[in-house]
């Protein structure tokens, strides 16, 4: 059985990954909520399809919850019958988001088929944010999260048009902020957007500098052209609340343009990202998925030899 997942900038690109010392960083996509549902099992004594809601909901401090992030409720589908998206989004449910304290909650309204938002919504930091889906027939969906606090950015890298030497990236160019939370969890991403044809290898391996297809590439999102890390603020470099990020550049593999974005992420993003089992981690109470918040800044770069 599968799910369809909306393709958001943080969350359609996330697999378990390698750990270092103080640094998780994860190479390619993972397609979540596949063959791990339990419908899916070996065991004989479970039927051949587990019927469950998905959700894939993601707040982001100080934005709006408009269309481009946008609350995705599908169902899961058998794995082994023609995928119908329309018979995958669920275009009657009733979903409403309430913040702590608050006496009523307000509504998210369908902006697509499946897709669910508000654009008055105001997403604050250090809230806590209470969702509900109720869809006819289905069981009551709860999910709750709360968001991380700001960060204010003192240094970040340039930004295209201008252009940066990766070599010089760690002492001229690094990504510097102050959070309040030394435990704040954060994560890095980094996708490269040059055209396949045009990549180069950063480090070449013998006369092998540039990828052969565009799945050595790294297709849509895959290593090595996007990787991502996570990790706390209080395991990288820091002078008393001035944290440094001056390794971003390890995680290029390639010449040329990309996206990075760098997140204050919740908990249930964290577990959602490295738990075995994603899509029953995110913090959905009632189905499967993700219902998490961060605090986003991006950046599109342009990286020389």
């Amino acid at each position: 059985m599968r799910d369809w997942k909306a393709n958001h900038l943080d969350d359609p690109r996330y697999p378990q990954g390698t750990v270092f010392p103080a640094l998780k960083i994860t190479w390619g996509i993972v397609t979540l909520c596949f063959l791990a549902l339990t419908g899916c099992s070996t065991d004989v004594n479970k039927p051949d399809t587990e019927h469950a809601i998905m959700v894939h909901a993601y707040l982001y401090v100080n934005e709006a919850i408009h269309d481009s992030n946008a609350v995705l409720i599908t169902r899961t589908m058998p794995v082994d019958e023609y995928y119908n998206v329309d018979e995958a989004v669920v275009v009657n449910a009733l979903v409403t988001l309430r913040i702590e304290g608050a006496a009523l909650p307000e509504t998210l309204h369908m902006t697509a088929p499946g897709y669910y938002a508000n654009s008055s919504i105001r997403i604050q930091p250090l809230q806590t944010y209470h969702l509900e889906i109720a869809i006819e027939g289905e069981s009551l969906i709860k999910a709750t999260t709360t968001t991380p606090a700001a960060y204010a950015v003192q240094d970040s890298p340039l930004v295209y048009p201008a252009e940066m030497r990766h070599s010089q990236i760690p002492e001229n160019y690094p990504f510097t902020l102050q959070a309040p939370d030394s435990s704040q969890i954060f994560l890095v991403d980094v996708y490269c957007t040059e055209e396949w044809e045009n990549a180069r290898y950063i480090n070449p391996f013998a006369d092998h500098d540039r990828p052969d297809d565009y799945d050595e590439y790294g297709g849509d999102a895959g290593e090595p052209r996007h990787i991502f890390g996570y990790f706390r603020l209080n395991d990288i470099e820091h002078d008393g609340d001035l944290y440094i990020l001056d390794w971003y550049g390890a995680m290029m593999a390639f010449y040329g343009e990309y996206d990075i974005g760098f997140l204050a992420i919740d908990e249930n993003y964290y577990n959602y990202l490295y738990r075995e089992h994603a899509e029953r981690s995110g913090g959905i109470v009632g189905g499967l998925g993700v219902f998490a918040s961060a605090f986003r800044e991006s950046y599109h770069v342009k990286i020389l030899d």
